[in-house]
């Protein structure tokens, strides 16, 4: 992916967190010019910045660097399947009141 798709999501996380660019470099550890830089796709970053990123905004490192969560797109498939049992049970159980 290109270092500007990247660094929009980035910063879409970073709103959706309320955060400055200034908070996330605080809770971070990293500089609000190497913040900036990487959401402007200026500047790639280096994994364990990737890393300190996606933890203080709890996003995973697949959401930022290509999009999608393969496991959240796996926990919803469960939750849909949790709810289906769930149904049925409540069903199979409400023969027996």
């Amino acid at each position: 992916k290109t270092l500007e798709e990247i660094g929009s999501r980035l910063a879409s996380a970073r709103k959706d967190k309320g955060y400055t660019q200034e908070q996330l470099a605080n809770l971070s550890g990293l500089s609000t010019k190497m913040i900036s830089a990487a959401e402007n796709g200026h500047k790639a970053m280096r994994p364990e910045n990737i890393i300190k990123l996606c933890e203080c905004l709890s996003i995973s490192t697949d959401r930022l660097l290509c999009g999608e969560s393969v496991m959240l797109d796996s926990l919803a498939e469960h939750d849909e399947l949790k709810h289906a049992l769930s149904k049925i049970i409540d069903d199979f159980l409400s023969a027996f009141e």
